[in-house]
């Protein structure tokens, strides 16, 4: 094979971008979600995938949303998205829910359009919900765990009423002294131990999920990628569980191996 034809493969290799740091360990998290998912026997049977980075750069979403700084995170999300489509990327993931909310999305897509950008853009969220109508027939009511900013805004409860779920929202207290300790917590939540999982959190995971169950859920949504290292796809005590970052990698993968 001449240089020639190595630099046409590449141009026409379907290559799937991630955008992390929201926080570090979920772009990690979603790269191995896409690598498990893979039949594969040897490395060029892999997909190609440019994972980056730059979480110092990338404002806090919930913190945006709140009204706690100016910086809209979309501004900074377009930049890293453009990079990748320059390295290659096809189609892009972000790894991170929040991020998703019409706010910060919408101003994505906006500038996405200016720079004339041809990347393909998956929404989580939506997949999300599609996996569950595709896969979970039976089931009417749902749970959703997120953080406060995709919380306050209905994120995913705004997408699930479309489709005639009941959607079981938590009180303010429970939301803020449970799920959203769970995931901001500077001591012992998910994004202040990128490493482990500590006990209270674990604690608070399942006080969640028993949250959920008590009032019926048939299903709970892991609305938050910090939530994946905790659980995954799974069925516990008849109720399911769906992590929305594997279902990303799942449609990330989709994408990339379709004909069209």
């Amino acid at each position: 094979m001449n240089i020639g034809s190595l630099k046409m493969d590449l141009e026409q290799d379907k290559v799937i971008g991630i955008v992390g740091g929201m926080g570090p360990q979920s772009g990690l998290t979603l790269f191995n979600h896409i690598l498990n998912l893979t039949k594969a026997k040897y490395d060029q049977e892999h997909f190609s995938v440019v994972l980056m980075s730059f979480p110092k750069h990338i404002e806090d979403r919930t913190s945006f949303l709140d009204g706690l700084t100016i910086v809209n995170p979309a501004i900074n999300i377009v930049h890293i998205i453009h990079k990748l489509e320059s390295a290659g990327a096809k189609v892009v993931g972000m790894a991170c829910n929040t991020s998703y909310v019409p706010g910060i999305y919408d101003v994505i897509l906006t500038e996405l359009g200016k720079k004339g950008s041809k990347i393909k853009l998956l929404h989580m969220p939506i997949e999300t919900c599609k996996y569950i109508i595709d896969n979970c027939k039976s089931a009417r009511t749902i749970g959703v765990m997120n953080t406060n900013g995709s919380y306050k805004s209905n994120l995913y409860n705004n997408l699930l009423s479309q489709h005639a779920f009941n959607v079981i929202t938590p009180d303010v207290d429970f939301q803020n002294e449970v799920i959203h300790k769970l995931i901001y917590d500077s001591n012992i939540g998910l994004k202040a131990n990128p490493n482990f999982i500590t006990e209270d959190a674990k604690v608070l995971y399942w006080k969640a999920i028993a949250y959920f169950k008590d009032r019926k859920a048939d299903v709970i949504i892991l609305g938050c990628t910090e939530l994946s290292v905790l659980a995954a796809d799974d069925f516990a005590d008849d109720i399911i569980i769906i992590d929305s970052m594997l279902i990303l990698a799942k449609a990330l993968i989709k994408e990339v191996t379709s004909e069209n």
